[in-house]
């Protein structure tokens, strides 16, 4: 059987991440968390959340692009989206209220656990402009965001459908699927008409992404990554099994991003042009680059 086919070629332009801009405080314990106990942690700030770090993760592959959406208009949301125009991504944002802030709990063994506080505004459908998407290689929309900016997250992703642009889309965490309703949710996904989706294991078992058969709302190409197991690569003509190369010992510090990062090698093989799987493996390189730093940014 030929390798997958990528539903839509990609433009030539950004890829352009729509979505929140988040800061990350990542605090990394010592030893396990204990409850009423004390401990001395490593303090790390940056900005964070799946647009910022997927825009930071192709620009590190070389590719340009853009993060476009919400950020807050206080002083530390200033200073986060200095540090990303420093990085070579562009920026354009709808600035109002607080930036949402997000405690990262990083465990021995990289392990994550997050705290988050929402902030205090949002991305509404009327701050989504379409030369966000002009010239844009493909566009790529946040799960999490889905949730709580639906109306917006539409609008952008039919925004970049008018103007030719393909589309790609993350989901939110298992857990969170099940909380606002599976079925509910599959809905928001259709409705953003993706050509690309890509989700973790436990995230694929819920939305029922896990069988040998795509169910028939899927999009014509869906991406499975499962940590160091083998990503799925599942059309309607079959699926493939790319394996992930280990990572050196004592190389794993923080899986923070690692999602992100793999999303960011995708889009960036996607946007010039190599095969689906080659596009799979360099995912699996970024997320690998992610995996040995603090926060889920690749280093400069």
């Amino acid at each position: 059987m030929d390798g997958p086919r990528w539903p839509r070629p990609a433009g030539r332009g950004p890829v352009v991440a729509v979505g929140k801009l988040v800061a990350d405080q990542l605090l990394e314990l010592s030893a396990p968390l204990v409850v009423g106990g004390q401990q001395r942690v490593v303090r790390t700030a940056a900005a964070g959340g799946a647009p910022a770090n997927v825009t930071a993760g192709v620009v590190r592959r070389g590719a340009p692009a853009r993060l476009a959406g919400w950020a807050g208009a206080d002083p530390l949301a200033d200073g986060l989206l200095a540090g990303l125009s420093a990085r070579g991504v562009e920026v354009a944002v709808a600035r109002r209220g607080r930036v949402p802030l997000s405690t990262v709990l990083v465990h021995p063994g990289g392990e994550r656990t997050l705290l988050t506080d929402r902030g205090e505004g949002g991305l509404e459908p009327a701050d989504v402009r379409p030369e966000w998407f002009a010239g844009a290689a493909v566009v790529h929309v946040d799960g999490y965001d889905l949730l709580r900016f639906p109306a917006a997250v539409r609008a952008a992703a039919s925004a970049a459908h008018d103007l030719g642009v393909p589309v790609g889309a993350d989901v939110a965490a298992a857990t969170r699927i099940e909380r606002h309703g599976a079925a509910a949710y599959v809905d928001l996904l259709t409705g953003l008409r993706p050509d690309l989706l890509s989700c973790n294991a436990a995230e694929a078992a819920v939305l029922g992404l896990d069988g040998d058969e795509l169910p028939a709302w899927a999009p014509g190409l869906v991406l499975v990554h499962a940590g160091a197991r083998p990503t799925r690569v599942a059309t309607a003509a079959g699926s493939w099994q790319v394996p992930v190369d280990p990572l050196p010992e004592g190389r794993l510090r923080d899986t923070t991003g690692c999602g992100d990062a793999f999303v960011a090698g995708v889009l960036a093989g996607w946007r010039a042009g190599v095969p689906v799987l080659d596009a799979v493996r360099s995912g699996h390189a970024a997320a690998a680059l992610v995996a040995g730093v603090v926060g889920g940014q690749p280093p400069p």
